[in-house]
């Protein structure tokens, strides 16, 4: 993938955080095309009436302040309002083998997926489906295995109310398999 928005890293001896921080959240908002209006959502960033951080554990203070977020927390926001797109027609455009030479970074900047996907192994690309065939071919799938032996991994980044749904989904079905990425980051620090 090759476009505008390159990395650039450079000595920064600054303090963290302050104006520089703010310098910088407004250059990655700004790569990633995403307006005024969705800088104000961080001002709804882990209050009580707004929505958790999509990278953290930042608590909900009684009495918030402006700004209740990290740099990094704010980035991470930024990402998830990005408007680039990835619709169908970038899977006519690009066969999963191509796709396996890319690497993460460039994955993730392609965008959000816009449509449930279905994997083609004759042309070895994704073509869209809708979202009833998407669940029944999950479906369909998870009838001929072991329930126990099924594991439904999850992302830390997933809102509370989104890992509760998939729980109970992954119970309903007869799995208490249900580890997530923070398992994965921090299991092997455990004691």
């Amino acid at each position: 993938m090759s476009d505008d928005r390159t990395i650039e890293i450079e000595d920064y001896t600054a303090p963290a955080g302050g104006w520089g921080s703010m310098k910088s959240l407004v250059e990655i908002s700004a790569r990633e095309k995403i307006g005024p209006e969705a800088l104000r959502e961080l001002t709804r960033q882990n209050k009580p009436e707004g929505f958790a951080c999509v990278s953290c554990a930042w608590g909900k203070p009684a009495h918030p302040h402006t700004a209740e977020f990290c740099e990094n927390g704010a980035k991470a926001t930024a990402w998830e309002l990005t408007s680039y797109r990835v619709t169908p027609a970038f899977f006519q455009e690009h066969t999963v083998t191509e796709l396996l030479g890319w690497k993460d970074f460039d994955l993730e900047q392609a965008g959000r997926l816009t449509h449930p996907l279905k994997y083609d192994a004759a042309t070895d690309k994704y073509a869209a489906c809708s979202w009833d065939e998407a669940f029944a071919g999950i479906g369909a799938k998870l009838k001929t295995y072991d329930p126990t032996k099924v594991i439904f991994y999850a992302s830390g980044r997933a809102s509370l109310e989104t890992s509760y749904m998939y729980s109970l989904m992954a119970r309903m079905y007869g799995s208490q398999n249900l580890p997530d990425s923070s398992n994965m980051c921090h299991e092997t620090t455990s004691v």
